[in-house]
């Protein structure tokens, strides 16, 4: 009797789409700054900040000043479990700044713990772990340095609240190109939940498309044939798909999907975009994985065991 075998896993690595209308996910922010409105959801806990809408040719963004010291302007209503999701296109100037995730109890200096903490200092881009800050690094494995803010640059993290890590991807905004990224990262302390994430700067921080959602991977699979058939004079197609639940509980397709194999081998290939499987009669029996990963959430990665059968 044949034993069909599916390994399903969650991999932190990295980024960046709505996924809010999945069964269990939940969309905190997700401003563009296109309505006047947006700006009641970022809330200064300092009074030491200032905040507007401006205007970049067409675009809208947010434009936070400090009148004196830090400002700690504040995402209203923001409380996650699971995998806390964070992408925003950010505009630097020369003077420091920071993003904060914590569980926290209140604003005071003691009423919290530190999950997730981003910051430039100088330079230099740093995120904190166990009580240190580290650099991060470049995709040279040297120290990234952020010299040109002339730029728009795409910050996105993943929060993993069961297991207490973080992981980071800095990019720039035009061209989509990655320039830095740290994975895996521990919190500094144990955290049940994230219920407070904060920008934070001494000068002007420019952000926009903020985005902030907890998603619930569990409801994601491939849906597929197990036991794909090696025949003996044509090739054969095999469709894969991955299927997400609505808010009704209801399975719908999930667009914007890249497949890939664990292993080439001859006679065995699938095709990148649509996730259809080709089974040529050179093919040799064996076990293959089918990865299945979200373009834009690399971090949210399935995959499916097949045993190809002749």
């Amino acid at each position: 009797m044949k034993k069909i075998i599916i390994c399903i896993m969650g991999i932190i690595s990295l980024l960046s789409l709505s996924l809010s209308a999945y069964a269990g996910n939940n969309m905190f922010i997700d401003d563009n700054f296109d309505e006047v409105l947006m700006l009641n959801h970022w809330v200064d806990d300092t009074g030491r900040g200032s905040k507007q809408i401006e205007t970049d040719g067409s675009n809208n963004y947010l434009a936070m000043t400090a009148s004196s010291s830090f400002f700690n302007f504040q995402a209203k209503d923001v409380y996650a479990t699971k995998r806390l999701y964070f992408s925003a296109d950010i505009k630097f100037t020369e003077s420091n700044m920071e993003i904060q995730l914590r569980q926290s109890r209140d604003i005071s200096a003691s009423g919290f713990i530190m999950a997730g903490r981003l910051r430039k200092n100088l330079y230099y881009i740093e995120y904190f772990s166990n009580g240190t800050y580290y650099k991060l690094n470049d995709i040279n494995g040297k120290w990234l340095q952020m010299k040109d803010i002339s730029k728009w640059y795409t910050i996105n993290m993943v929060l993993d609240i069961p297991t207490n890590t973080y992981s980071i991807l800095l990019s720039e905004k035009d061209t989509g190109k990655t320039i830095g990224e740290a994975q895996n990262i521990p919190f500094f302390g144990k955290c049940d939940y994230i219920n407070y994430f904060a920008f934070s700067s001494s000068d002007k921080l420019c952000v926009d498309n903020v985005k902030i959602e907890e998603i619930d991977t569990d409801s994601i699979r491939i849906s597929g044939a197990f036991y794909p058939q090696i025949t003996k004079n044509a090739s054969k197609n095999y469709t894969y798909s991955v299927l997400a639940k609505d808010e009704n509980n209801s399975e719908f397709i999930v667009d914007g999907v890249s497949w890939s194999l664990n292993r080439q081998a001859k006679g065995v290939s699938i095709n990148e975009k649509t996730g259809e499987l080709t089974i040529e009669p050179t093919a040799k029996p064996g076990i293959f994985i089918i990865y299945a990963k979200n373009i834009l959430y690399p971090d949210i990665k399935k995959s499916l065991l097949i045993d190809i059968e002749r």
